[in-house]
């Protein structure tokens, strides 16, 4: 559970952006604070894209972007992560982090913190929304979203339940999400795309814990660990370094 380019924007009956590169005022990368974009990219969404309905988030006014767009996000330091926040502008709380690379589509544009671009933002894995930078966003990209399953496209992967958290390692996607009798863990091998789901599931210190058989499953912000059980001994069977993870706040 890995963000191109932004300037001063108008918005009005007709809203037209044009993102510059090499633009780096202020920064809202965690990883490499330094990292700029490389590169220079121009969007310029016509009238019938941007409708001319605003909307007022957190003392900014925002655009729709109709038809929504796809899009990459971007960094120059690999690992850099990019903030995910809940207004646009760095003051606001973060709701998780992307890497570079990571698809988005692009739902409202606003001109926020220091005069520059901001989109709100969908992330087609783990389905997380919030307000990126326009400097860290690639509109040019030729990029394709992944194919959702039938279940997906519509509900998600908690379905009609409220998500909890979601991490990603190098091998495995993994969604925690609040049901009326508990959390539920929903692991998916990105190799062979096989899906574990569990019920019996823990909230220890921060690390999730879900009991399959004698097996179990350790998640925390930083690894998954998966333990073979018996008769109170642990081996350990797999383990991987957790790239991204999102806890939600509601």
């Amino acid at each position: 559970m890995g963000l191109g380019r932004g300037n001063a924007i108008g918005l009005g009956l007709l809203l037209t952006v044009t993102l510059l590169g090499g633009c780096n005022r202020g920064t809202d990368v965690t990883a490499s604070p330094e990292a700029t974009v490389p590169g220079g990219a121009e969007s310029t969404p016509t009238a019938g894209e941007a409708l001319a309905e605003s909307v007022d988030d957190g003392g900014y006014r925002s655009t729709p972007i109709d038809p929504s767009r796809t899009a990459q996000l971007v960094t120059q330091g690999e690992g850099s992560q990019v903030n995910v926040r809940s207004q646009p502008t760095t003051q606001s709380t973060s709701r998780g982090f992307g890497l570079g690379g990571d698809i988005v589509t692009l739902l409202r544009l606003a001109e926020g913190e220091g005069g520059l671009s901001w989109y709100y933002v969908k992330f087609a894995q783990s389905k997380t929304e919030g307000w990126v930078r326009g400097d860290f966003i690639d509109t040019t990209a030729q990029v394709a979203a992944p194919s959702p399953t039938a279940e997906e496209s519509t509900t998600g992967p908690c379905g009609d339940n409220r998500p909890e958290a979601f991490f990603e390692t190098k091998s495995f996607a993994i969604h925690l999400c609040q049901t009326p009798q508990g959390l539920s863990y929903i692991g998916t091998n990105k190799t062979n795309s096989e899906t574990l789901t569990t019920t019996d599931v823990r909230n220890s210190q921060g690390t999730y814990i879900a009991i399959d058989g004698n097996r179990q499953y350790h998640v925390s912000d930083q690894a998954l660990a998966v333990y073979q059980v018996n008769g109170g001994s642990y081996d350990q069977l797999e383990g991987e370094d957790v790239i991204r993870h999102e806890r939600f706040l509601y």
